[in-house]
């Protein structure tokens, strides 16, 4: 029996809707994209990728396949949309839709080892550690970019407590102020209307 690795799915995008998907990947990785959508009735299918400053950087209009690879220059949240607009002339009905494969391949996922073996004369056994190398090479990455992401997170999250410090610190302080004027000013009206020595 064999066991097939797949990184792809299916899903049904509705006629004059958007479904967007978003993956964090680390710098320096190399992604590749690729969807088929299935024939539906006068709709097309427009595709965009945004990096995380939200700048697009691939996109495909009324196309029903698309490939796209690339080396990811700055880490962060990228997000892929697929948008299904009607062609124009035609009128949308309720249930139209496509169907899109997508399969999003990252890192050491993206790599043709078959083709590397054959073209570098690689036993299996070589073969292997070539795989295992690059899984470690990768791993050791996004363990890296991971931890640079948690001390950026940590710093801002210890730049928040601090300022919310100060904050309630103020807060208090007023809160002080404005009882003791409180009381001074009661007095000072009690003394006047003699309730009080």
């Amino acid at each position: 029996m064999l066991a097939a690795h797949t990184n792809g799915f299916a899903f049904d995008l509705a006629g004059k809707k958007s479904r967007c998907f978003s993956e964090e990947i680390p710098t320096g990785v190399e992604i590749k994209i690729q969807y088929v959508a299935l024939p539906g009735y006068a709709q097309y299918v427009d595709v965009k990728l945004t990096d995380p400053q939200n700048k697009v950087i691939w996109s495909e209009h009324a196309q029903d396949r698309a490939t796209f690879s690339d080396t990811i220059l700055v880490g962060g949240d990228y997000a892929l949309c697929f948008y299904s607009r009607m062609v124009p002339g035609a009128s949308y009905e309720e249930g139209m839709k496509r169907t899109i494969n997508l399969e999003f391949l990252s890192g050491t996922e993206t790599q043709d080892y078959g083709s590397l073996a054959t073209r570098e004369h690689l036993k299996p056994l070589e073969l292997n550690l070539r795989v295992m190398e690059d899984v470690v090479r990768s791993l050791h990455n996004d363990y890296t970019y991971f931890k640079e992401r948690e001390e950026e997170m940590r710093d801002t999250n210890e730049h928040m407590n601090s300022k919310v410090m100060y904050m309630t610190l103020g807060v208090m302080l007023a809160i002080v102020a404005f009882s003791l004027w409180q009381v001074r000013h009661l007095k000072s009206y009690f003394r006047r209307k003699r309730m009080i020595d």
